[in-house]
Formats: C-alpha cells, structure tokens, sequence
C-alpha cells in the first residue's frame, strides 16, 4: 500500500542550540518533501522568548560553507527583531522579508512571553 502523500506537523522536527551563534533553542520543523521541492526548502522555525536565529551570511560563492541560499522570512506569529545588513527592524504577525545572498541576516524574539513563529523559504543558488 502506496503512504500519503500528505505530511503533518508532528514529523520532521529539529532542536537547535545556539542557532547560527545565537542564545537559546530554536526548534525547526523541515518540510521535505521527499526532495520535490528543490533547490528550494521550506521550515518552520519557532524561537521562544529570548531565543535568536543568529546573524550569518550566505555567500554567492559559499565561501564559508553555510550554503549559497537566498532566504524569504514569513512571520506566522510573534513579535520580533529582524537584522537585514547593518539595519535592525521591528517585525511581527504579517510581516515578510528576502534576505538576498552576500547580506547578513539574523531574528531573535522580543516578546517576553510568547514563541516567535516564522515560516522560512530558503532558495539554493548555484554558488559563482
């Protein structure tokens, strides 16, 4: 008997200490696929109170290995801080951004009570 195609959110998740140098715990949930969706990939990422995605950059030329992604950030729900480059923004529910490739980014939550919960596309470029 051929399994459902359908996935649920139970399966596929990842604790993260320390994500890309940040404080606390993320947890990330992978949406596989089985592959199909490449080179693109989707995650869910829940950051809870004082949790951070730390800053990182994705390289054209991958030059430090992290991958050459493009990354498109979706805030599901939460409020939160959002560094694109040398600027720091307020984000929250609603809000979306690109994190084009060579720009740093990072996300940490400032919500003292509530998980911040972003829905993340990442996009694999060739690297140059």
């Amino acid at each position: 008997m051929k399994s459902s195609p359908i996935e649920n959110e139970r399966e596929d998740r990842e604790m993260i200490e320390a994500m890309r140098g940040g404080p606390g715990r993320v947890t990330v949930r992978h949406f596989r696929f089985d592959g199909n969706g490449a080179p693109a990939r989707f995650l869910i990422l829940e950051i809870p109170p004082g949790a951070a995605e730390g800053s990182h950059v994705h390289f054209t030329d991958d030059r430090n290995g992290t991958g050459a992604y493009e990354e498109f950030y979706y805030i599901i729900s939460g409020r939160g801080i959002a560094t694109l480059g040398h600027e720091s923004h307020a984000v929250g529910t609603g809000d979306y951004w690109h994190a084009p490739l060579d720009v740093a980014r990072g996300l940490a939550n400032v919500d003292p009570v509530e998980p911040l919960k972003v829905h993340l596309t990442v996009v694999l470029r060739d690297p140059a």
